[in-house]
């Protein structure tokens, strides 16, 4: 497999067509994968536009990512993530924006605006934090297609402004204002503001931060 080494400094535009290993770090203005590319080290780049694979050994620093394909790395640090393909992180993402429409594998992924996930397939984010919204829904692409019972998000810990939530499984959801909807399976609620919840979803315990006898 053909060995990128780019030079240091290089700040200008890379297009992958083949496949293509960069042995340490790499820096560029835009990176754009048509083919697949490992890094070893961290990418940093203005913007990374991923049709086909990449992978990351430690970090990816970009000011925004689109990818269509499968993107694997350690930690990741953007202003605006848009996946329609295969997301993992192994540590940690953070970014103000991010929208997913596909399978995301994530350990703790946190956002300073907004949280989007359209369910496709099996989604697993252990921690999941916003400042703003949180909102998990079903695929657009897949709305004509009968729904397959893997299609949830599975997490440990859930915590945002508003929240909206779907086929998602949770230990401990906290919220100012909380939809719980169809298919959801919620061990415990804490929220502040306004809380609605599905029939033909399943809740624990609920406590309204500012009552602390709180309800089951």
């Amino acid at each position: 497999m053909p060995v990128l080494n780019p030079p240091a400094g290089n700040t200008e535009p890379l297009k992958i067509y083949g496949s293509r290993i960069c042995r340490g770090n790499l820096d560029a203005s835009m990176v754009e994968v048509l083919g697949h590319l490992h890094v070893s080290g961290k990418l940093t780049t203005a913007q990374l536009k991923l049709k086909g694979e990449c992978s990351i050994g430690l970090t990816c620093n970009a000011q925004e990512i689109t990818s269509l394909g499968s993107l694997r790395v350690h930690d990741l640090q953007a202003v605006k993530v848009v996946s329609d393909g295969y997301l993992s992180v192994t540590q940690v993402a953070a970014a103000e924006e991010f929208l997913a429409d596909g399978c995301v594998r994530i350990d703790r992924l946190s956002c300073k605006t907004r949280i989007s996930i359209k369910l496709g397939t099996l989604c697993k984010v252990r921690h999941l934090m916003s400042e703003g919204a949180i909102i998990v829904s079903p695929s657009s692409r897949l709305i004509q297609i009968p729904l397959n019972p893997l299609r949830r998000l599975q997490c440990e810990t859930i915590e945002g402004a508003d929240l909206s939530l779907y086929r998602t499984s949770a230990d401990n959801v906290s919220g100012v204002n909380v939809t719980i909807g169809s298919g959801c399976v919620i061990q415990e609620i804490r929220y502040s503001g306004t809380l609605t919840l599905h029939p033909k979803s399943q809740v624990g315990k609920i406590t309204r931060i500012n009552d602390p006898e709180g309800r089951d």
